[in-house]
């Protein structure tokens, strides 16, 4: 069956070669670590040492698990830290937030040879994976090692656990050689435990994103220099449109635009999730008729009604200045991204049907009034339109998030218990 598995692996990435390429997502400098070589400045950072390998695959991976490295330092000082990713932007989150004496690569690829020459050259005495990354060939090659490997704020959205169905019992033999299962909620874990998990590796400890949300919130001296230079005023309507994705920018600017029908001053910042859509945000924008503006380049003196967020990381900056935030991924089949950054800022929160990667996240806000959930296009008009009218319904919702995220705090500190028996004789 493993043999099957990286043969179909293998099948699978060569024929994704040419989207990717198109896509302008390959060739990308660290793509060479994928094989699992990694440069030598990789090697002279670590030094020989044992490491603690932390798995988080692009940018909402990497911001949820600051606060866990964090505490991985402080509880293991002597190990340097590996934190990997498989996109360009989550490496580059990655660099940033590794901290000293650790390094950020690339995943490899799941075959075994990849995956060998990694374990080789990164010697984890310890193996994190973040949420729903089970690679079956890595953990099967960790654990021949040794080298215990555990899911963290792990999750199994209902969209995985029928594809995991699928292929039970090889599931279940990969699940075996996982060490401990630290799952955000109780559904995920029930999941977790149909597909054969054992039962006392399984346990529930919440999500990290609820610690990581306080840690993302940004300087308020920082939004008023950026409202300052963008030219908005404290009583401005601003609608912040989060890591959207192609098929939502259309709907979003059509209740924008009715938005403006009463409330004429009311401006948009739509952030797409891939910076490389854009060009093809703009033209959406231009089309429907927006004075748009890229707010890296923007200031004060353009009045622009549309602004484009064309750099990588500042999402919870732009937060800072919405009256009302929509989140992206989520009027589409994709799961939604990550609510809390905007819930922690107090403000109200808006997202579409599709939030299956946010689960119990979306359950709980929706559960405490604390966010609004939409099926449509003109369902999100209608919730636009409403909250700006009832400023005072928006403002209850906001602080409600912003309570919520405070008492939803702990997971990280759940999880370094949880792990502490695996650190090894030294810990």
């Amino acid at each position: 069956m493993w043999i099957l598995y990286e043969l179909l692996f293998a099948i699978g990435l060569l024929l994704y070669l040419p989207r990717a390429v198109w896509r302008r997502r390959l060739p990308h400098p660290g793509w060479t670590m994928r094989l699992g070589r990694y440069p030598e400045p990789v090697a002279r950072a670590l030094g020989g040492r044992r490491t603690i390998w932390v798995h988080a695959v692009s940018v909402g991976e990497v911001l949820a698990v600051r606060p866990l490295l964090t505490a991985l330092r402080q509880a293991a000082p002597a190990e340097p830290l590996v934190l990997s990713t498989i996109t360009p932007s989550g490496f580059s989150m990655a660099e940033r937030h590794v901290g000293a004496g650790g390094v950020a690569v690339y995943f490899p690829l799941d075959l075994s040879l990849c995956a060998s020459r990694a374990l080789e050259a990164l010697r984890p005495r310890l193996l994190l994976l973040m949420e729903s990354e089970l690679w079956p060939t890595v953990i099967r090659l960790a654990a021949a090692r040794g080298v215990p490997v555990a899911v963290v704020n792990g999750r199994v959205s209902p969209r995985s656990f029928a594809r995991y169905r699928l292929a039970r019992p090889w599931v279940r033999s990969m699940l075996s050689r996982v060490a401990i299962f630290l799952m955000q909620s109780q559904a995920d874990a029930d999941r977790l435990l149909q597909l054969g998990a054992p039962q006392d590796r399984v346990r529930v400890v919440g999500s990290l994103k609820w610690d990581a949300s306080l840690l993302a919130r940004p300087d308020p001296e920082a939004v008023r220099q950026l409202a300052g230079r963008l030219g908005l005023g404290g009583r401005d309507m601003t609608l912040v449109a989060g890591s959207t994705h192609r098929g939502e920018e259309a709907a979003v600017l059509g209740a924008f635009q009715a938005l403006r029908a009463s409330r004429a001053d009311a401006r948009a910042v739509i952030a797409p999730r891939h910076l490389e859509r854009l060009d093809e945000v703009e033209r959406l924008a231009r089309q429907a008729g927006f004075a748009v503006a890229r707010l890296s380049q923007a200031d004060g003196a353009g009045r622009w009604q549309v602004g484009l967020v064309d750099t990588w990381g500042q999402l919870p900056l732009y937060y800072g200045l919405a009256s009302i935030v929509f989140i992206g991924g989520s009027l589409i089949p994709h799961g939604g991204q990550n609510p809390l950054e905007a819930a922690s800022l107090g403000k109200p929160v808006v997202f579409g049907p599709s939030m299956h990667n946010f689960e119990a996240i979306a359950h709980q806000l929706l559960a405490h009034r604390a966010a609004r959930q939409v099926a449509s296009g003109e369902e999100l008009s209608r919730a636009l339109a409403e909250l700006s009218l009832h400023d005072a319904d928006a403002q209850a919702m906001g602080r409600r998030a912003e309570e919520l995220t405070q008492e939803f705090q702990g997971a990280t500190q759940r999880t370094l218990q949880a792990l502490a028996p695996l650190f090894g004789d030294s810990h």
